[in-house]
């Protein structure tokens, strides 16, 4: 049960770092159009602007289709949402974690709601710790953490489903 939190703490780093170098090779790459470049022995000033100005009104010309292409899908969505007629309150849910212990020294809250990044729960009497959260409407998998070790929801009724990482996991489903 370790491994698997660790081997999560791994993919979370990995994603990180493969963040940070796309954002390098973005800035690196389209950084080139506002900088200064030498102009080659071979060619003239007017055909260095001439084929400078290429480059850009082909890079602007992509970035218009994309706003514009963004715009539809935004707009699109955007209609989607008025014709559910429902208020942003109703699709976000707050359900109540609560789990039942005396021994327990540490409990924490796992699911795919938050990535399955631990949070920390808050112990409210000498055996119940709970924890509210704030997520929209959907199907999510979770489990506790009881001092390190992963425990389905013993008062979870629904029967519990395999997690993409391969353990067991109590079932929430909000609608």
């Amino acid at each position: 049960m370790k491994s698997n939190l660790n081997t999560i703490k791994l993919l979370i780093f990995v994603n990180i770092i493969i963040f940070i170098i796309s954002l390098s090779i973005i800035y690196f790459r389209y950084s080139h159009i506002s900088g200064t470049k030498k102009i080659p022995a071979n060619l003239s000033k007017d055909e260095t602007v001439n084929e400078e100005q290429a480059k850009i009104d082909e890079l602007t010309s992509s970035f218009t289709t994309t706003t514009v292409a963004t715009s539809e899908l935004m707009t699109k969505s955007t209609e989607n949402i008025v014709a559910e007629e429902r208020p942003l309150e109703e699709r976000l849910r707050r359900p109540k974690f609560i789990y039942f212990s005396s021994k327990a020294k540490k409990v924490e809250l796992v699911g795919d709601f938050s990535g399955w990044v631990p949070q920390k729960m808050k112990k409210v009497s000498s055996n119940r710790w709970e924890l509210t959260i704030e997520i929209p409407e959907g199907k999510y998998l979770y489990n506790f953490l009881v001092d390190g070790k992963i425990v389905l929801d013993p008062n979870n009724k629904k029967p519990p489903e395999l997690s993409p990482q391969g353990f067991k996991s109590s079932v929430l489903e909000l609608k």
